[in-house]
């Protein structure tokens, strides 16, 4: 009897271990918003039990099955986290096939690193239609705060490619200038006139965590709680001023990159960007809007944070009084990593030129347009210095797939700058980052405005592998 309890206790054991060790199902299927009292279709990416995106701990392992529920393929990218190129996500370059209607994909890989990131399609302009979601990843310290995550969303009742098809056949506007014998937008005097330059796509609606102004997300928060705020920009062409509704915040790390903190009430955020922020709500308690307003524009969008007893009623100005100034570099400046680059390598020295004709709407990497190019290749385990050059006069937050890369150098002058994986350079600007070389493999290396990158600003990067003696 005692042997046979062993045996019950030891399979018990062992059948209690395997559905420990079932790996985690993501879906992306569609869901219905409501947009100007439109019931609309827009996808999303969520597990069986209804938690939108991931959530994991650094050191552990991202056992997932990816379902497709659309109907269409897709295939969907880690933004941020470092991993095997055959993990990352991009059909036809690190993965051979999409996820085809009705299939799966099994993901598998260790999280080396903590804080947020994000995921998404990354296949034609899937992001346009919200296939998107939070990445998380925590610490022991993440148990002091409450966690929220702010992710905002640009939102169009056309399809991405009737849009693109549009930009493609815009003329050029009067106010043009001419690069290289190439019509670019020219740089309005004023913030009325730039809104065109700044913004591609005129939007319908921006949301966060897929709600409209009219019905925002309303957080319950307590009196002296300390919260951090996990901003994403998870737009497809929208770059962000941020502001914490009064709150003064700790600004802690950007793309899920620890800084130094630096005392923030407004920050900016670019299109693939992430920020961390902490605030503490006052004694008296209060409500508190969280917003995102759209660079150039009057258009806002956000959550509330109330500790109010009753959560209901609240509401979103879908506009304020004044449109925003165009990003800059201010931030970059500002920021300081807390890390260090590799003991030193020996370097290798990257241009990258960014170009464009915006008569035809064709962007371009080196002269190149995706898929006609020529990968950058550079060997494994050196310093590689890339210098971006953006000849145009529209800004293009640059993302890296696989790495992280700090920022040394910003139009000649040096910096000590952050950790990031997506930098916005701005128009007729050189920025140089840096980063090591360790993780072998192609690693994409795109635009993340989807309608520049579907006009062909992307390449990779091939880490060409080096045998250790």
């Amino acid at each position: 009897m005692k042997k046979m309890r062993f045996i019950i206790f030891a399979l018990s054991a062992f059948i209690l271990t395997s559905l420990s060790a079932a790996p985690t199902i993501l879906e992306v299927e569609y869901k219905d918003v409501t947009v100007d009292g439109k019931t609309v279709k827009v996808a999303t990416i969520e597990q069986p039990d209804g938690t939108w995106g991931y959530y994991g701990e650094k050191g552990g392992e991202f056992d997932v099955i990816v379902k497709n529920k659309l109907d269409t393929p897709t295939v969907i990218h880690w933004h941020g986290l470092i991993l095997p190129d055959s993990q990352d996500g991009v059909s036809g370059v690190t993965q051979l096939n999409p996820i085809d209607l009705g299939k799966e994909y099994h993901y598998k890989f260790k999280l080396v690193q903590s804080g947020t990131y994000w995921m998404h399609s990354h296949y034609g302009m899937q992001e346009q239609e919200l296939v998107e979601a939070p990445f998380i990843i925590t610490t022991a310290d993440d148990k002091d705060y409450k966690q929220v995550v702010v992710m905002f969303q640009d939102f169009s009742f056309k399809s991405p490619s009737e849009n693109l098809k549009e930009l493609q056949s815009q003329s050029p506007k009067d106010d043009t200038m001419k690069i290289d014998n190439k019509a670019m937008p020219g740089m309005a005097m004023n913030k009325e006139e730039a809104a065109p330059d700044l913004n591609d796509v005129k939007y319908d609606a921006f949301l966060t965590n897929y709600h409209t102004d009219d019905n925002p997300e309303v957080v319950k928060v307590k009196p002296e709680e300390k919260v951090k705020l996990r901003f994403i920009d998870g737009s497809a062409a929208t770059n962000y001023w941020v502001t914490l509704g009064g709150l003064k915040g700790q600004l802690i790390a950007v793309d899920g990159q620890s800084v130094k903190p630096i005392e923030v009430e407004k920050i900016q955020l670019a299109l693939g960007q992430r920020a961390d922020v902490i605030v503490t709500i006052p004694k008296e308690g209060g409500t508190y809007q969280i917003l995102g307003q759209v660079e150039g524009l009057k258009a806002q969008t956000g959550i509330i944070l109330t500790a109010e007893a009753k959560a209901e009623g609240f509401k979103i100005e879908t506009e304020a009084s004044e449109a925003t100034p165009a990003l800059n570099y201010d931030q970059d400046f500002l920021l300081h990593s807390l890390d260090k680059l590799l003991p030193e390598l020996s370097t290798d020295t990257v241009r990258v030129k960014l170009s464009g004709d915006m008569d035809k709407y064709i962007w371009k990497i080196n002269d190149q347009v995706w898929p006609d190019i020529t990968p950058i290749k550079v060997k494994q385990n050196q310093r590689i210095v890339m210098i971006i050059d953006n000849e145009t006069m529209m800004s293009h937050p640059m993302h890296l797939h696989g790495y992280d890369f700090k920022i040394t150098n910003i139009n000649g002058k040096s910096v000590d700058g952050p950790f990031r994986d997506t930098v916005l350079v701005q128009p007729m600007s050189t920025v140089i980052i840096q980063f090591d070389a360790i993780n072998a493999g192609k690693w994409m290396f795109h635009c993340h405005n989807i309608y520049h990158m579907a006009a062909g600003m992307m390449t990779y990067i091939d880490v060409i592998g080096v045998k250790e003696n």
